[in-house]
């Protein structure tokens, strides 16, 4: 289980990485019309984020979406994979859900339209091991306390 949960994991961080970088390359930031300015707050955040800082970026991406509204599909989408990454201690699934969500409902034909659907598939399989792999540890936790618990027994009787 240990080898085919980090494979896993493994994979999730490849997959938010190609996730982070694909729109960079794709869009070549083409939703910063709005010029230089929020060029270089979405390379803050982008920085924060690289750095670790996730409540730091998210704060940044929330400036930028009061600023710049046009860029809001992008916004919604860094928010969500922040809110997903593995590496973020303070990952939040149901959030990152809800900007990805957020995000196809109320921006329908984003280039991140597709991508966001991706992370929602992704992130419910997750949720989904995860729930499995918590039932599983629960049901060896218990086995091992009735093994225990026999051992005890057997070992009294043999006196």
């Amino acid at each position: 289980m240990g080898k085919k949960q980090s494979r896993t994991g493994a994979h999730l961080i490849f997959f938010f990485v190609c996730i982070i970088i694909t729109p960079v390359l794709l869009c070549g930031c083409s939703h910063l019309n709005e010029g230089s300015q929020a060029r270089s707050t979405f390379k803050e955040a982008n920085d924060l984020f690289n750095q670790g800082s996730y409540k730091a970026s998210l704060s940044k991406y929330e400036q930028i979406i009061e600023k710049y509204p046009t860029a809001g599909d992008r916004v919604l989408f860094e928010m969500g994979i922040i809110y997903a990454y593995p590496g973020n201690e303070q990952k939040d699934y149901q959030k990152a859900l809800e900007y990805f969500q957020k995000l196809i409902k109320d921006y329908p034909e984003s280039g991140y339209r597709k991508d966001s659907e991706m992370m929602i598939f992704q992130i419910n399989n997750v949720i989904v091991k995860d729930k499995t792999i918590a039932t599983q540890q629960t049901q060896i936790e218990t086995l091992q306390q009735e093994l225990k618990s026999r051992g005890m027994r057997l070992f009294h009787c043999k006196k």
